[in-house]
C-alpha cells in the first residue's frame, strides 16, 4: 500500500514538472505570464465595467484581480484536465498506470502557479491594512475547497469526455457562461433575493466570497450559501472520483 501511493506521488510529481516545463519552455517572460495575464484582464475589465457599476466596490481592482487569479487557475484547469485522457491516449496504450495522474498533474501545476501569483498579490494588499492573521486561515479554507471542487469535476468530465467527446466542447461553451454567474466583476450584494438560489449552485460563489473576505475584507458567505455551495462541492467531489474509477477501467477501450 506505502509503495503504490510512493510510486503514484512520483508519478504525479514527474508529470506536474513536465507540464511546467512545457508551458513556459522557449518563453522569454516564463513566470511572470503568472501574473502579466489576470493583470491586463484586470485592467481592461476593470477599466470598462467601472462606468456601469451602480454600487462602487471598495478596493475593486484588488477585488476584480482575486476574482480572476482564482478563476483562471478553475477555468485552464477544468478546459485542460477535460480532453486530456484523450490526448494522452498514446501513452496509455504504452504503459499502465494510474490514469488520474493525468488530469491531477495538469490541475496541480495550475495550482503551482496560482499559489505564487497569490504570493505576489499579498504585497500590494498588505498596504491596504487588510490582512491580518485570520487572512491566511480562511485563505487556506477557500483553497482546499477550490481544489477539491476542480479536481471533483475535472474527474467527472475528463473521464465522461473519453466515451462522449462532445463533454470538452460543452464544458469551454459552459465556462464562457459560468465566468458571468460568478462574482468576479461584479458584487454579489446586487443580486435580486429572488435569484439566490442560483447562485447556491455555483460553489465558485462562496470559494470567492472567501478569498475576497480574506485579502480584502469584502462580506464573508452567509451560513445558508456556505453550506451550499460546500454540499454541492463534496457531492461533485464524490461523484467525480467514483465515475473516474469506474469508467477508467474501458479507457482502453474507448480510446
Amino acid at each position: 500500500m506505502k509503495h503504490d501511493a510512493h510510486h503514484f506521488l512520483e508519478l504525479l510529481v514527474a508529470m506536474t514538472a513536465k507540464e511546467l516545463r512545457t508551458r513556459y519552455r522557449y518563453t522569454v517572460l516564463g513566470f511572470l505570464w503568472l501574473v502579466a495575464n489576470p493583470l491586463l484582464q484586470m485592467l481592461v475589465i476593470g477599466f470598462v465595467f467601472t462606468f456601469f457599476i451602480k454600487e462602487p466596490i471598495v478596493h475593486y481592482y484588488y477585488y476584480l484581480f482575486i476574482g480572476l487569479l482564482v478563476w483562471n487557475f478553475f477555468s485552464v484547469s477544468l478546459s485542460k484536465a477535460t480532453p486530456s485522457i484523450v490526448f494522452e491516449r498514446s501513452l496509455i496504450k504504452k504503459a499502465r498506470f494510474p490514469y488520474a495522474i493525468i488530469p491531477l498533474s495538469i490541475i496541480l501545476s495550475n495550482l503551482v502557479h496560482l499559489l505564487l501569483a497569490m504570493i505576489l498579490y499579498i504585497i500590494p494588499v498588505m498596504f491596504l491594512g487588510t490582512v491580518t492573521p485570520a487572512t491566511f486561515l480562511l485563505a487556506s479554507v477557500a483553497l482546499c475547497l477550490l481544489v477539491m471542487f476542480t479536481v471533483g469535476l475535472s474527474l467527472l468530465t475528463s473521464a465522461l469526455n473519453v466515451r462522449f467527446r462532445d463533454i470538452a466542447f460543452f464544458v469551454q461553451a459552459a465556462l464562457v457562461i459560468w465566468f458571468y454567474a460568478t462574482p468576479i466583476i461584479y458584487s454579489f450584494m446586487i443580486i435580486p433575493r429572488t435569484f439566490i438560489w442560483l447562485w447556491r449552485l455555483n460553489p465558485m460563489t462562496s470559494i470567492l466570497q472567501l478569498f475576497q473576505h480574506a485579502f480584502i475584507d469584502y462580506p464573508a458567505p452567509g451560513p445558508a450559501m456556505l453550506t451550499a455551495n460546500i454540499t454541492v462541492i463534496i457531492v461533485i467531489f464524490v461523484t467525480g472520483v467514483v465515475m473516474f474509477r469506474r469508467e477508467s477501467k474501458n479507457f482502453d477501450d474507448w480510446i
